[in-house]
Formats: C-alpha cells, structure tokens, sequence
C-alpha cells in the first residue's frame, strides 16, 4: 500500500471508541461531522486560544441510537 502524502492532510490517528457511542454521535451530530467534534473538545481540552468546548446534545436524556421502551 502506497503511503498516503500528509503535505496537505492531516495525518490519520485511530482511536477507539465503542460502536454504540460512536453511532451516538452520529446520529446527534452527522456521520461526516463526527471529526470536527472530536477536534473541538481536543483544541478546548488542552486550552488553545479561542478554542470552545463542542456544543452538547440538547437533549434531556442521553443520546442513544436504539432507544428500547422503558415496558419492554
């Protein structure tokens, strides 16, 4: 596999995260917004100027992909 060029990419990182949070998140923010997130709370996380904490589901509850009934 030819190694991919970084000069105008950010290099790719894995990390691992469950599947259920993982579709949490997409189902609350979009699969293709999912990254952008993950920057945001890192940037905020280690305080870099102007960096802002992502904005949080508006939820009551937390954010789930299958939900079951509470009577099931």
């Amino acid at each position: 596999m030819a190694k991919q060029s970084t000069e105008h990419h950010t290099p790719l990182r894995q990390l691992r995260i469950p599947d259920e949070e993982w579709k949490a998140l997409g189902a609350y923010v979009g699969d293709r917004e999912r990254t952008r997130v993950v920057r945001e709370f890192i940037r905020w996380y280690l305080h870099w100027p102007g960096a802002k904490a992502p904005d949080p589901p508006r939820a009551k509850e937390p954010v789930t992909v299958d939900e079951q009934p509470a009577d099931a």
